[in-house]
């Protein structure tokens, strides 16, 4: 009896008219303007994913096709809401067979006019309270990040992103977080066997180390995913990855500021908090 799960492959991305007024968002869709976030990266990723989960006789879709079928996603998530233009969350699949999918459902406003703002940041942001006006409004409201109170071990579900996702529904039931998919401002903060920590939910994450300070995130050999937007930033210098034991659980700080980042809302900053808000 086969006991593996079933699952499809996932990429989230994000369709927005103001992606078209982003240079960078361009020119990662080989210098045509695109209102869907790194698109192009959401392809390489499932091809990438596809190849780690063995499937080597899975025909490839071509871009094109992924980007018909988000089109169609977009058009009919519009009819239905009566509107010829509002932000939406993109996802989509690819199954065994090569088949490829794609809904969209309506998604939050970008907090300015750049989703990668934050990560630009050289504010040495420890050094800030909750309240400074330092931190720009275009960053949005700060996330609380939790940290889990039992390792995730590391396997080939943590490091490519599909619809068998136990393992992330636990960590969010430890703290008592609404399930995935539910709105919500805190997430938990992953950590492996090892204790070095890889991921939240359903976002990747940068720490602020060194002088002068640099985000760090954790490297692939954590078992992370390996998420675009994660991508983007390596390739532009943005974040950095850690060296080995650089990011520890037992070496978080309460308080301390982190940088998140997904295919969906780009960059955001939080705070770690230890125990939950009262």
């Amino acid at each position: 009896m086969d006991l593996s799960p079933h699952f499809v492959l996932l990429s989230s991305s994000r369709h927005d008219a103001a992606l078209l007024r982003s240079p960078w968002n361009t020119a990662a869709n080989a210098g045509v303007e695109s209102p869907y976030l790194l698109l192009r990266y959401h392809y390489d990723r499932l091809l990438d994913a596809a190849r780690a989960h063995g499937w080597t006789d899975t025909p490839n879709p071509s871009f094109d096709d992924l980007e018909r079928i988000c089109d169609d996603a977009v058009r009919q998530a519009l009819a239905v809401a009566h509107t010829q233009d509002m932000p939406l969350k993109l996802r989509i699949t690819l199954d065994r067979a090569g088949g490829v999918a794609a809904t969209a459902s309506p998604t939050a406003a970008l907090s300015g006019p750049d989703p990668a703002a934050a990560s630009a940041s050289t504010v040495d942001c420890n050094v800030l309270s909750p309240a400074d006006t330092a931190l720009p409004a275009s960053y949005g409201p700060l996330l609380i990040i939790r940290p889990d109170l039992e390792p995730t071990p590391p396997d080939i579900f943590t490091s490519t992103k599909t619809t068998h996702r136990p393992q992330y529904n636990a960590a969010r039931e430890r703290l008592k977080l609404p399930p995935l998919g539910t709105p919500s401002n805190a997430d938990v903060l992953l950590y492996n066997t090892a204790g070095e920590l890889t991921e939240t939910s359903i976002r990747n994450i940068a720490f602020l180390r060194g002088s002068p300070p640099k985000w760090v995130t954790p490297r692939a050999e954590t078992g992370c995913l390996p998420g675009v937007m994660r991508r983007w930033l390596l390739e532009q210098g943005r974040v950095i990855e850690a060296k080995g034991g650089e990011l520890m659980r037992d070496d978080l700080v309460d308080g301390e500021y982190v940088l998140t980042f997904n295919g969906v809302e780009g960059c955001r900053l939080g705070r770690i908090a230890f125990t939950a808000a009262p």
